[in-house]
């Protein structure tokens, strides 16, 4: 009898592992797809990458302990636009770092899980990551090519040149 059931359980298995399966595909294409279009943002076409508004003078960000306790580098990728190819690097917060394959370095200052802007003062409302940025300082040549936040969440990055498109994807 339990014999008689497994045969015809068999089936059902096969296509759980199948589908179980096509999801891990799904998901992979899915980054592969996410990757692409922000690789191509931009591209071909007349518009001019967006500039991040100026930071307030007086503004202030405060990193709650918690969130100093808990983070304490953020992954950073970097997207050639020409190539389509893409490279993660860490960077320790409050530290610097090369971006690999790029004229660029990078210097972040501050990791904010759950960004919140409040009168003059920028903070995090939580320690998980909800709305994620970095406060990063981009140089090239010595010269700031960029400076303010960049968010792991938004659809359009914050730092987009004709060739390199640089995101923040996590921290630990």
């Amino acid at each position: 009898m339990k014999t008689h059931r497994i045969k015809y359980l068999l089936p059902f298995i096969a296509a759980a592992v199948v589908f179980s399966s096509c999801g891990k595909n799904n998901k992979e294409q899915a980054l592969e797809k996410e990757k692409a279009m922000l690789l191509s943002t931009f591209a071909g076409t007349s518009s001019v990458p967006p500039h991040p508004a100026p930071i307030p003078k007086g503004q202030k960000i405060i990193v709650p302990d918690a969130v100093k306790a808990k983070y304490h580098t953020v992954t950073m990728a970097v997207g050639n636009r020409i190539t389509k190819a893409a490279k993660e690097f860490t960077v320790r917060i409050g530290g610097g770092a090369k971006v690999p394959d790029s004229p660029y370095s990078i210097k972040v200052t501050a990791y904010l899980p759950q960004w919140i802007f409040r009168g003059n003062v920028v903070t995090s409302k939580g320690v998980e990551p909800e709305d994620p940025a970095v406060r990063a300082v981009i140089t090239k040549d010595g010269k700031t090519a960029f400076d303010g936040f960049i968010f792991q969440r938004h659809k359009t990055p914050s730092f987009v040149t004709d060739k390199y498109v640089i995101t923040l994807e996590g921290a630990s």
